[in-house]
């Protein structure tokens, strides 16, 4: 098969059925004087997926680091498969599910093994000798047998021209690798901190209007009136078109509002397109399929639904529960809740979409670029391969920004007034039409018996989605039933970083503390116990297919050890432990509190394990495990979504409280466990554990019992 690295003039393609896998070098140029310019094949959101894609390229290619420049843009180059839906043509650049690196793992590896072998069969031609006896290093071709070298710009032209035999190639051994292991900061570093535009509400488009989109203030409610001469009155407004409201099937299950009805003022410049929606004084009319909905009702209705004897989906029903507990000394029930949470990310929505005739271009930060080009040919007809997706990092995204609802506006507005138009959403805006992480409500029954656990059955209530039944307790206890009921509300529901981890980590969690102060247990001892001799456990799960009690237990150990466990605290002090296995990856934090007479609360120190197979870039899963850890603090402390009458109330950071950088611990440690397994996903399994460890460590310092979030509503911070 033939691969080819791309060069000016020097593009070489494929015969081979697999040809999906040639030409991947449209994302490395070596160029003669040995240098290489480099594009990350990954999209970025801040979780370092742009710098660790290159290293597993550069790693494989024996590439010399500092000899890579790094360009700023993420390309997509897309294919239609065989069942002509459209795909990504070489790596898989979206990036969600905490699957970025796995899915690309071996793909990259591969791709990097056949270039430096195209690169060491051209050397051994020019030499006359076998291609076994030649090494690669720093970009260079060494002949084991005497002091001959060549760089990689002296024969890349040539060696472009290769066949590779695929059968022969051998990728590295762990051992051997050079760049994948070791910490290497954010390409990206520099222009971040420099203020380069970066991301996609920076980008300047050619003659393109600005859009801001006066949306209704309930959800569901359609156009009443609005004045139009008052708009078209302001200074660089140009028009004014009333998009379209959308509705349609969303995740995690049921119809759902994808685009609000609205008006959208265009105009010369952002700040004319605001004034003209201010003059609109637009008026609405409710819609009756989302008329009354109200958060503090709803979170109501989910605990007595928990609570009640309504058959749930059984996900799992092991042993007999019910004679479990009528066997069990002692028997626990408490429920743990959580609110509908916003996403919030600091770059508000915004897509610069230029519809022409036969072709598009669309600038954004989007998670699923493939997603961009497909909203394209829906709405316009036009082919998706025709449509010319610039990728730009995120400023945040998790879940939101791999929804639609932003694109569609851009595109549809483009293609209605044959302009460029660039959307910008208000912050208002941004917190009004987020698709929530789903409220929850999860009511746990567990018995003891001798000190071990007798039977557990868990209820998890929620808006959308279903409980998780392959992570821990189970496997771990003989008679275990977890079951799902789902409440039929129509709020708009999304996928929030771990869409389902959060809640079930800090209802688990929380529930093993309570069963270890029952039994008058040290809460790490109990946990460890539960664990058993290590097993490794078969599970159906998209992201894995086994966890292993033996690497949970040893996650728990470590972290426990980083922070002292078992010594002596002053007055007021607690530790509190939790983990969480997810997207095959193991996580345990420990957290240190101080509470007061008062209820002040100050987070004070963390520690947290990790292990993720083979960690590719310590840096940035050190990075990833305290923003996430801090991510899921804030979430139980103060994310709320406040809805009334269908009204989102929590429009802005006054009403709704976000932790602030003197309230998150002053130090956190991290470890990370090197194992020899590929890599598992990093970005969402730090964030699960947090409230537990939160609520434990409370408890610890206290002997409050929280088990409703968010605890800023029981606590002061």
């Amino acid at each position: 098969m033939l691969i080819s690295i791309l060069l000016p003039g020097q593009v070489r393609g494929s015969d081979n059925a697999n040809a999906e896998l040639s030409q991947w070098c449209v994302y490395v140029h070596i160029h003669s004087d040995n240098s290489v310019s480099m594009q990350s094949p990954i999209m970025e959101m801040g979780q370092f997926m742009r710098t660790a894609g290159p290293m597993i390229l550069a790693d494989e290619m024996d590439l010399d680091w500092s000899l890579i420049q790094f360009d700023t843009t993420m390309p997509t180059f897309l294919r239609r498969d065989e069942q002509n839906n459209i795909v990504y043509a070489h790596a898989q650049i979206g990036t969600g599910g905490s699957q970025t690196l796995k899915n690309n793992w071996s793909y990259l590896r591969t791709a990097g093994a056949i270039v430096r072998q195209m690169l060491i069969e051209e050397a051994a031609a020019r030499w006359g000798c076998e291609a076994a006896r030649l090494t690669a290093k720093n970009s260079r071709i060494i002949d084991s047998q005497s002091s001959r070298q060549f760089s990689y710009g002296e024969l890349a032209q040539q060696a472009s021209t290769r066949r590779v035999d695929l059968s022969r190639l051998k990728l590295k051994h762990p051992s051997q690798f050079s760049i994948i292991g070791s910490s290497k900061a954010s390409i990206d570093g520099r222009d971040i901190v420099t203020g380069k535009p970066l991301f996609g509400i920076d980008e300047n488009y050619r003659n393109a209007l600005h859009a801001v989109i006066d949306r209704a203030p309930a959800m569901g409610a359609r156009i009443a009136g609005y004045n139009r001469e008052a708009a078209l009155a302001i200074p660089g407004v140009k028009q004014i078109v009333e998009t379209p409201h959308h509705s349609g099937p969303h995740w995690p299950g049921g119809e759902t509002q994808i685009c609000a009805a609205g008006v959208a003022v265009l105009a010369d410049s952002h700040w004319a397109a605001l004034q003209g929606k201010a003059a609109l004084a637009t008026t609405w009319t409710d819609a009756n399929r989302y008329a009354g909905l109200n958060s503090a009702a709803h979170r109501t209705a989910l605990n007595a639904l928990a609570q009640s004897s309504n058959p749930g989906k059984r996900h799992r029903d092991d042993g007999n529960v019910e004679q479990a507990f009528e066997q069990a000394e002692q028997v626990l029930v408490h429920t743990y809740e959580r609110a509908l949470l916003s996403h919030a990310c600091m770059e508000p929505l915004n897509c610069i979409a230029d519809v022409q005739k036969h072709h598009a271009v669309v600038v954004v930060g989007h998670q699923w670029p493939h997603q961009v080009a497909l909203e394209v040919e829906q709405l316009t007809g036009i082919d998706a391969l025709r449509v010319e997706v610039r990728n730009k990092r995120m400023g945040g995204g998790f879940g939101r920004k791999g929804e639609t609802d932003f694109l569609r506006e851009a595109i549809w507005l483009s293609h209605k007034v044959g302009q460029p138009v660039k959307v910008l959403w208000t912050r208002e805006n941004d917190m009004q039409r987020d698709y929530f992480a789903p409220a929850a409500a999860v009511k746990i029954k567990a018995g003891l018996k001798q000190g071990r656990i007798q039977g557990w059955h868990m209820r998890q209530a929620q808006t959308g989605g279903e409980a998780e039944s392959h992570g821990f307790p189970a496997h771990l206890i003989s008679d275990c039933r977890i079951e799902s009921l789902t409440a039929n509300h129509p709020f708009p529901l999304g996928a929030w970083r771990g869409p389902g981890q959060m809640q079930q980590a800090f209802a688990v969690e929380s529930m093993l503390d309570e069963l270890a102060y029952a039994k008058g247990s040290d809460p790490l001892t109990f946990r460890l116990t539960l664990m058993g001799p290590a097993k490794i456990y078969p599970i159906n799960f998209w992201a894995a297919n086994e966890i292993d009690s033996g690497r949970m237990a040893n996650c728990y150990r470590l972290a426990a050890k980083m922070a002292g466990w078992g010594r002596t605290l002053k007055n007021g002090q607690g530790l509190g432990i939790a983990g969480h296995f997810t997207f095959g990856t193991y996580v345990v934090f420990v957290l240190q509190v101080q509470v007061d007479k008062n209820r002040k609360l100050q987070l004070q120190k963390a520690w947290g394990v990790i292990d993720c197979g083979l960690a590719v870039n310590p840096n940035h899963i050190r990075a990833q495990m305290e923003g996430g850890f801090i991510d899921g603090l804030n979430a139980a402390l103060f994310n709320q979504v406040t809805v009334q009458d269908s009204i989102v109330a929590t429009t802005n950071f006054d009403r709704l409280r976000w932790m602030r950088m003197q309230e998150a611990p002053t130090q956190i440690e991290i470890d990370i466990i090197q194992g020899a397994q590929s890599p598992t996903g990093v970005g969402e399994p730090p964030v699960a554990p947090a409230p537990a460890a939160l609520a434990n460590a409370i408890y610890a310092a206290s002997g409050l019992r929280l088990r409703r979030m968010p605890f800023a509503e029981h606590i002061n911070i």
